[in-house]
């Protein structure tokens, strides 16, 4: 929109705030010292002495705590109701500085984009945002090394510039031009020319500011720092408050438990999450790939790289308030200062996972359920097989028939809901193609398999997906193809595998090397029998401990590659195991020669939205749950090593 500028005499101020109060809820700065908080308008005295809010406005609009769903259960049906509207309306935020509209810009961005934020989206189209621009530092502000201050460039609707008796009025949205016209007779038209005076003001405020870093080289020498000593006494020092995220502008990581009312009728509600809480990573069976070092890492690198090179938008807002609030005094200051230090001393050549580009999967998602991002679509079970001991096969039916459409199902997943429980994210062994139910494998792991472990035919349950990048099928045409799993984990390989037997002349050979610790812990026993009577596929085992069921190699799987006699030049493997054994397999292939651009791994970890907004499964710039859980083995090791 073109620019428009006005003068606000600062006598009128609290008289346009009262004509703004009448058809909207106004909020403004309130407090003393660092204790000031946004409050509605007439309920204690406005400040305008103030160097920031004590949180940012983000808090406003992305709730410490909010309602997803409700669900109520009635005899065999249960009714999903979405909570994305129950919220106030019509607020006006005034007195926001420079680091905090830019926050917002990052969170409009974020919640906006890819799997749109419904929740996050209908509160803030409510809100109308009011910079002030800031005159004077805090202790540890560092906006202006950052580039996101000191005066505010995006994010805002109205910017005000405090001119000695007057504001400098900025018009950023139609929004702010609608409070413009409210109070009209109180705003006065200016040209351009006043820029200069305001631009002389930035500079004279920016000198001022006494933190300054040049950071042109950071990512640089972060590459050269990701396992540099200092990282230890950083852990040692934090404590895990997650007091540093909660203030954080631009942290929008949750998590999500029930709230139930009875065993009929409960509540899902999503809160603020911590990455450097212990449990944020935490897998079932109480695997947790990061520990008090890389939790401690990710952090900064997440801020000043990783939503960066992921967004575009920069993750830090130069605020201080993380460094403000340590009860142990981390900084990220002193951390980019001993980045810099660092890799000055040691000039080694950049770690590969930091330098190494893979692609994002950034693009606008459809969402299919009906009730918002987080809402699941109610289905039934309709059947049940004991696979293994302890691998159980569920059948289920959208129980609204017009839900169950042909998705590409090759190696995504589906978020399965108990409710009253909670979720988890489930592969897809079958494709819609094959029937009109959906199948999945799983293994009584945690608290809600154990539920879902004991379930009958007939028992609801909600369903929200496929989520996650896919196999490929039509690119890996006229290639051999090499099957690798583990007990539960053959379950997206036959996504890729079904197909497949039914299309043999798609391929050449087709190799699937199945192992367990016995046989009666191997999934798709049957299937394996039948896939082998297709001329081109050859099935082997491994296992740990011998059998007289099948002949079977008794050893790790690994063993088994030499002999296969194939052209690993035109071969394409997929495997599906732990990071570990991942890592072991395709270290054998690459030494027979594969390319590691041709083996495709599946990389789960936890996953609690499945959409890339919780934050639970991000490693490095990467969401597994968007830009996976498919991967090349390439980009793979290009990834940090959290996971």
């Amino acid at each position: 929109m073109e620019k428009q500028l006005y003068t606000l005499n600062n006598q009128e101020l609290d008289r346009v705030l009262g004509i703004w109060n009448e058809k909207s809820s106004v909020y403004v700065p309130v407090g003393k010292g660092e204790d000031i908080q946004l409050m509605p308008l007439g309920e204690a005295e406005r400040t305008e002495d103030y160097i920031n809010l004590t949180l940012p406005v983000k808090e406003m609009v992305f709730e410490q705590k909010e309602k997803l769903f409700k669900w109520k259960r009635s005899k065999d049906h249960i009714e999903v109701t979405g909570l994305s509207g129950e919220h106030t309306k019509n607020r006006i935020f005034y007195g926001v500085r420079a680091c905090d509209t830019y926050g917002v810009s990052y969170t409009d961005r974020f919640f906006g984009k890819e799997f749109p934020d419904t929740n996050y989206q209908s509160r803030r189209a409510e809100t109308t945002i009011i910079g002030v621009n800031c005159l004077r530092a805090g202790k540890h502000c560092f906006c202006t090394s950052i580039g996101t201050g000191v005066f505010s460039t995006t994010g805002y609707d109205l910017a005000f510039t405090p001119m000695d008796s007057y504001f400098l009025v900025e018009v950023g949205t139609e929004r702010g031009a609608e409070l413009i016209d409210q109070a009209k007779p109180y705003f006065k038209e200016t040209d351009e020319g006043i820029l200069k005076e305001k631009d002389a003001l930035r500079e004279k405020v920016e000198e001022s500011f006494p933190l300054k870093m040049d950071l042109s080289n950071l990512w640089d020498d972060m590459a050269r720092t990701f396992d540099a000593d200092f990282w230890l006494d950083e852990a040692h020092a934090c404590i895990g408050c997650t007091g540093c995220t909660n203030v954080c502008p631009t942290c929008t990581c949750f998590n999500v438990v029930e709230e139930n009312i009875d065993k009929d009728e409960g509540t899902r509600v999503r809160y603020w999450d911590s990455c450097q809480s212990e449990h944020f990573t935490r897998n079932a069976e109480y695997h947790n790939p990061r520990d008090a070092v890389s939790r401690v890492r990710y952090r900064i690198y997440d801020k000043l790289k990783y939503i960066e090179e992921r967004f575009g938008h920069k993750g830090c807002s130069g605020c201080g308030r993380c460094t403000d609030v340590c009860p142990t005094y981390i900084s990220i200051i002193d951390i980019m200062q001993a980045m810099r230090k660092t890799a000055e001393e040691n000039p080694e050549p950049p770690a590969v996972h930091q330098t190494t580009k893979i692609r994002h999967i950034i693009r606008d998602r459809e969402i299919k359920n009906r009730h918002g991002l987080y809402a699941p679509d109610v289905a039934t079970i309709t059947g049940i097989k004991q696979e293994t001991p302890e691998i159980k096969r569920l059948f289920m039916k959208y129980d609204d028939p017009e839900l169950h459409k042909s998705y590409e199902h090759k190696g995504q997943f589906f978020q399965v809901t108990v409710f009253g429980k909670g979720e988890l994210p489930l592969s897809i062994p079958y494709g819609p193609d094959q029937s009109d139910e959906l199948v999945f494998d799983f293994k009584d792991v945690g608290s809600v398999t154990d539920v879902l472990f004991e379930m009958k035919v007939g028992d609801k349950v909600g369903l929200r997906g496929p989520y996650g990048h896919a196999y490929p099928y039509n690119s890996i045409k006229g290639r051999n193809l090499l099957f690798i799993g583990s007990g539960v984990a053959m379950a997206p390989l036959r996504t890729i595998i079904e197909p497949a037997v039914k299309n043999p002349d798609d391929f050449n050979q087709i190799h699937i090397l199945a192992s367990a610790l016995r046989y009666e812990n191997l999934l798709y026993k049957e299937e394996m029998i039948q896939w082998a009577k297709v001329p081109s596929l050859r099935v082997q085992y491994a296992l740990k401990e011998a059998t007289d069921k099948v002949k079977a190699h008794q050893g790790h799987v690994n063993d088994l590659l030499p002999d296969l006699n194939i052209d690993w030049s035109n071969t394409t493997a997929m495997v599906c195991a732990s990071p570990e054994r991942i890592r072991k397999v395709s270290g054998d292939l690459m030494d027979l020669g594969m390319n590691p651009k041709d083996i495709l791994v599946t990389l789960e970890t936890h996953m609690r939205c499945g959409a890339g907004k919780c934050g639970h499964c991000k490693v490095g710039s990467h969401y597994m749950c968007v830009d996976g859980p498919v991967f090349t083995y390439e980009e793979m090791m290009a990834l940090p090593p959290e996971f």
